[in-house]
């Protein structure tokens, strides 16, 4: 089976950041158990399996990329999947830049510690990342999780690889001809299924381009994405983190966000959106939306909470 390997910058947690693909059990497109990281995806025109390994150690890194079936994987269609791996994974961000920017920061130095290494996780592309997003709208992430399951089981494509089957996401061109009301049986609110239709048969018809809107700044696509039916500022900022990879955006109307710089960096005083952005750019700079991964991952870790019988640790604006 021809192979690919990847040397991403030190340092790289990949375990950490294989699993944070996995929002929660629900998940069937992102596999991964016993250090193998694997997904069905679109490479050169073929349905194949992706299969990512580390080889390596936190502070010398080194991913094994393969493809199954390995007939049909080229070195062309091989070198593709690496290329994806490495914007999926995060591989080219200099950590070690954001470890210096958070060390005088007593909460983020701690995160930063506890999650040495972990990358921002990306959507594979452009019309996963705001499908994904639409979905996560105003509802808990376990219940956008079992919808986004049941839009892969209905419109995605599968692929049977040693007896197991396993789900592609769905290509824009399986939804954009799909009636609004297929998406509402699935569970889906009017509203959202009506988005998604429209993302779809944008993203098939051209008229929204991820190469094009990867040569924008963030304002600029900020502003394409928010003419989008379904789509405003917070999904458009969580696309640009998750799927573009910008480290320098913090996602200040996310309530959790918000939450965390009130309570650790304001005493627990009100700031509005706008205060907070620019609070994040000043205190974070380049590096705002590894702020927004580690306070995540600290949440989901016990290692920070809104909750304020636990408050614990507590950083002044001024410090």
């Amino acid at each position: 089976m021809p192979t690919l390997r990847i040397a991403p910058r030190a340092p790289f947690d990949f375990d950490a950041t294989a699993r944070f693909f996995r929002f929660t059990e629900a998940e069937i497109v992102d596999n991964f158990d016993a250090g193998l990281y694997a997904r069905a995806c679109h490479v050169g025109g073929k349905l194949l399996l992706l299969r990512v390994e580390s080889e390596g150690t936190r502070a010398r890194p080194a991913l094994t990329v393969s493809l199954s079936p390995a007939r049909p994987a080229t070195r062309d269609v091989l070198t593709e999947a690496g290329e994806t791996v490495c914007r999926m994974f995060s591989v080219e961000h200099d950590l070690k830049s954001f470890r210096a920017q958070v060390e005088g920061d007593p909460l983020m130095s701690r995160l930063e510690a506890a999650h040495r290494g972990l990358r921002l996780p990306r959507w594979a592309t452009l019309f996963e990342a705001l499908l994904n997003s639409i979905l996560l709208q105003q509802i808990a992430t376990p219940v956008a999780w079992t919808f986004r399951r049941r839009v892969v089981e209905r419109f995605g494509k599968q692929i049977a690889v040693a007896g197991r089957k396993f789900y592609a996401f769905p290509l824009p061109s399986s939804i954009a001809g799909a009636p609004v009301e297929e998406l509402r049986a699935l569970g889906l609110s009017g509203a959202k299924a009506q988005s998604i239709v429209e993302l779809a048969r944008a993203v098939e018809s051209g008229a929204l381009d991820a190469d094009a809107l990867a040569r924008g700044d963030n304002e600029t696509v900020i502003a394409r994405l928010s003419t989008l039916r379904g789509v405003g500022r917070w999904t458009a900022e969580w696309v640009l983190m998750l799927h573009f990879g910008r480290t320098d955006v913090f996602a200040a109307a996310d309530l959790f966000l918000r939450g965390a710089v009130v309570k650790y960096y304001n005493n627990g005083a009100p700031m509005n959106e706008r205060e907070i952005r620019a609070f994040a750019r000043e205190r974070w700079g380049a590096w705002g939306s590894y702020v927004a991964l580690y306070m995540l991952a600290g949440l989901r870790a016990g290692k920070i909470t809104l909750k304020p019988e636990r408050v614990v640790l507590s950083n002044s604006r001024g410090a």
